[in-house]
């Protein structure tokens, strides 16, 4: 549960941040750079909650 709190709280401050350096830019090839790694960071954040479900889970079956 703490990898969905600390990942979505991250994950909010750092898109926040990134969008909107990107936008005040403008260029299209730094926008296509951040959307890219915002795509990586969520799906990475994905793949941690669903680890962590996992495993929590695991130690409840113990």
């Amino acid at each position: 549960m703490d990898n969905l709190i600390t990942g979505i709280l991250s994950g909010a401050v750092f898109l926040t941040f990134v969008v909107g350096l990107a936008e005040s830019i403008g260029e299209p090839p730094f926008m296509i750079i951040v959307a890219l790694v915002a795509i990586m960071m969520l799906v990475d954040l994905v793949q941690s909650v669903r680890k962590g479900f996992s495993k929590d889970q695991d130690s409840d079956n113990d």
